[in-house]
């Protein structure tokens, strides 16, 4: 084989294995309707549907985009250890206020948390102060298997 049509075949099979990492980044999602406002990190964002999902490549990074595509963020998570099996979004709640607290998603591959940001540290010593405690919120995802469209 000549060397020109060595390197095209070469540039092929790259080309392929790339697309094979795509699809399967995508395949890491859910969908969540989020009935409320909520803190990622240090961006609170708004009620709606969101897609989130991660990187085969990098799994701690997670990005989270809402359907009307008025939000997108990315936030860097830590694995987690959760032996759920159930798709689900976590939210701990200080008085009005909700933080996204974990991703338990063993359907699509992801099982995050998020660490606490400053919102919430100064939420909670609020709520401490208050004599009340933090409460959990959780929240049904869907994945790609129960229907989330592809683009």
């Amino acid at each position: 084989m000549n060397p020109i049509k060595a390197f095209a075949v070469a540039m092929f099979l790259l080309a392929s294995l790339a697309g094979a990492g795509k699809v399967a980044a995508q395949d890491r999602s859910a969908r969540a309707t989020v009935p409320f406002d909520f803190n990622v990190g240090n961006r609170w964002v708004p009620a709606g549907t969101y897609t989130l999902s991660s990187d085969m490549t990098n799994p701690k990074l997670v990005f989270i985009r809402s359907q009307d595509g008025k939000t997108s963020l990315l936030s860097v998570t830590q694995a987690e250890d959760s032996k759920s099996d159930t798709n689900k979004l976590v939210f701990v709640k200080y008085g009005d206020q909700y933080f996204l607290h974990e991703i338990q998603c063993p359907g699509c591959g992801m099982t995050v948390a998020f660490p606490n940001s400053k919102h919430e540290r100064i939420a909670r010593t609020r709520l401490e102060a208050g004599l009340a405690s933090p409460s959990e919120l959780y929240l049904a995802l869907s994945t790609n298997a129960a229907g989330l469209k592809r683009k």
